[in-house]
């Protein structure tokens, strides 16, 4: 049961589809203070003020991966209790104009309206399985486990 004295912070997550059912993946910097260091998620942004997981989706494809993301339907939320807070995540399926790239890791950069520094900047991104997740999902990432748990198992 979650501890109702915590803020909720709430963010949302994007799976975007390739032909052949990969889904985009980011991998998360191994460095000191990261929650999940070193393994490959879902992008995902915490939502601002008032801010809807369908804008925060687009200002995730703008910010973190240089493209348009359009949601298209939201495939599972969820909630989890956190050390400080409780995380309530969306998880959106989503289209994307453009191919996805990083932005340049610099310590002058700005992303909208806030410093880079505020903003989680990955260290790669790929296409994988759905199965991949599995690894970050049993080392506490949320947006993974709501993934799992929306995608139905692929027979061998």
């Amino acid at each position: 049961m979650a501890d109702l004295s915590l803020d909720t912070r709430r963010a949302v997550a994007a799976v975007v589809r390739r032909d052949g059912g990969l889904v985009l993946a980011v991998l998360r910097p191994d460095e000191p203070g990261e929650e999940l260091p070193g393994i490959w998620g879902l992008p995902a942004t915490t939502l601002g003020d008032g801010e809807s997981p369908e804008d925060g989706l687009r200002r995730l494809g703008r910010e973190k991966l240089g493209v348009a993301l359009t949601p298209l339907a939201t495939l599972a939320e969820g909630e989890q209790q956190r050390t400080d807070h409780i995380l309530h995540m969306t998880i959106h399926e989503a289209s994307l104009e453009g191919e996805p790239r990083l932005p340049a890791r610099t310590s002058d950069a700005q992303t909208g309206d806030r410093p880079v520094a505020s903003v989680t900047l990955y260290e790669a991104l790929d296409w994988l399985p759905s199965s991949a997740f599995r690894e970050a999902s049993e080392r506490g990432s949320l947006c993974c486990r709501l993934l799992l748990e929306a995608t139905p198992p692929v027979a061998p």
